[in-house]
């Protein structure tokens, strides 16, 4: 009996040994999404472009990294505040948070494609030299993948750690986490669109023969829908399963999980910005035609912004709400949720690359002039604002105020019954007019202002009837002697 036990033991020992071997595996070779402030392209598989963080109020160059060539990728942001992105130059880099360079890996190619981060650290990287990357957290190499093609397509990293990613060889591909392929789907044409996951796995992408695609997670087509254009932009999925993507027709297509038509609504030009949805549905992308547009839900304009040149980038829109983007006119834009142009911020050339934000009210986003840019907040000022007796001044109030550097406040003082506002004294030089009641100060310094009153004169109407009356005697009195001697 004895031995019959020991035999069981063993037997249930060495199955537990093989269990436990066999997860080790399965967690040395998972690759979800990281959890940190930007993982990948859109922030999420789904492409939403939404941060839990928010971005600065108003733009104070951190630094700027110059690389070797044009930096069109996006950057993803890590949980440790690590910044990776590529450039031309064919490397991709990875910043420490104060700017240092941690490491920068040499690929083929240009790199186009924007990163994505895994849960164990490992960064995965399209080339235009037909492979797929997958780097170590130190920055040596830990797997790579040849396609058929340049893959500009930024990967999408599902929650079973497959990545998904196209090529201009067709397909979009979908690889296991150590590498190996686990099957390609084939469309009629360049695969540039970064697939986005919707909730039920279902992978969406665009591709230049006009098509949107869903895929089911083994591979199988599950519906496709034509548009009347070529499709360079990316998926994004809203928490209703809506689809919603553009195409160089001009329109930006509303999709439900089943391939159904919504709505479209059109642009004055190509769409290669990815759109982005905010938490209360409205949806933000960029056109050709110069434009950042906020549509909501149902397919109707709120706002347009209009730029000085094309916008293909892809808006990120923080947890307060606040859109930014890049557009070809060399300038970075924030954006308030109802269309007001927050604060422009000016690089050297175009660009194309999507911000991403990280914590810190700090957002990072690369140009064609061979920089990546990290904006942080700037500083904040104080405003003392009082009034000498007589008056109130009503907006913002009387006391002490922060405010982000360069803010444009409302000023407003109302004088009590018996006098008047007589002027803004102190620190007026950023005044609006000083000489009026109501007016603006733009807050670029610590600054003091006190409204003046003074008292309205009294009027003695007895003084000034005698006066009056005295005056009327005296003319009257002149006019009758000149009538005598005229007479």
């Amino acid at each position: 009996m004895n031995r019959w036990m020991a035999l069981i033991g063993a037997a249930v020992l060495m199955c537990l040994a093989l269990l436990s071997i066999a997860a080790g595996g399965l967690i040395a070779t998972t690759a979800e999404p990281a959890e940190s402030p930007w993982p990948m392209f859109g922030q999420n598989p789904q492409r939403t472009g939404r941060s839990p963080h928010n971005g600065p109020r108003t733009p104070d160059l951190k630094w700027n990294v110059t690389t070797g060539a044009p930096v069109a990728s996006s950057p993803a942001v890590a949980a440790n505040g690590t910044v990776y992105f590529g450039s031309y130059d064919h490397n991709l880099y990875a910043l420490r948070p104060d700017a240092s360079e941690q490491w920068r890996f040499a690929t083929g190619s240009h790199i186009i494609s924007s990163p994505a981060i895994g849960a164990d650290g490992t960064v995965y990287v399209g080339s235009d030299d037909h492979s797929f990357y997958a780097i170590n957290p130190d920055g040596t190499q830990k797997w790579s993948f040849v396609t058929g093609g340049e893959v500009r397509s930024s990967p999408a990293i599902g929650a079973d750690g497959t990545l998904y990613f196209g090529s201009t060889d067709h397909n979009l591909y979908a690889l296991n986490p150590d590498g190996t392929e686990r099957w390609t789907f084939t469309t009629e044409s360049i695969v540039f669109s970064s697939p986005a996951i919707g909730a039920d796995g279902t992978i969406y992408v665009g591709s230049r023969d006009g098509h949107v695609y869903a895929i089911a997670p083994d591979g199988a087509e599950r519906w496709r829908f034509a548009t009347e254009g070529p499709i360079e932009s990316s998926p994004a999925v809203a928490a209703d399963g809506t689809v919603y993507i553009g195409a160089f027709d001009g329109n930006l297509y509303a999709l439900d999980s089943e391939g159904t038509l919504k709505w479209t609504f059109a642009t004055g030009d190509i769409i290669f910005s990815s759109p982005a949805v905010a938490a209360d549905g409205t949806v933000y992308v960029g056109s050709y035609d110069n434009k950042l547009y906020a549509v909501d839900a149902a397919g109707n304009e709120k706002w347009s912004l209009a730029t000085e040149g094309h916008v293909a980038s892809s808006p990120a829109v923080a947890a307060d709400g606040v859109i930014y983007f890049g557009s070809f006119d060399n300038t970075i834009y924030a954006v308030d949720p109802d269309g007001t142009a927050r604060w422009t911020f000016s690089t050297e050339f175009l660009v194309q690359s999507s911000p991403a934000i990280g914590p810190g009210r700090t957002i990072y986003a690369g140009s064609f002039d061979d920089n990546l840019y990290a904006i942080a907040e700037g500083p904040e000022y104080h405003l003392a604002v009082s009034s000498t007796g007589g008056g109130l001044v009503v907006e913002p109030g009387e006391g002490e105020f922060a405010y982000a550097a360069g803010t444009a406040v409302d000023l407003a003082a109302i004088p009590d019954e018996g006098y008047r506002f007589v002027d803004w004294v102190g620190d007026t030089d950023t005044v609006g007019d000083a000489g009026e009641a109501t007016t603006t100060i733009i807050v670029d310094g610590d600054y003091s202002v006190t409204a003046r009153f003074e008292s309205i004169p009294m009027v003695n109407w007895p003084l000034v009837a005698g006066v009056v009356g005295a005056v009327v005697v005296v003319a009257l009195a002149a006019y009758l002697l000149a009538r005598r001697r005229s007479g």
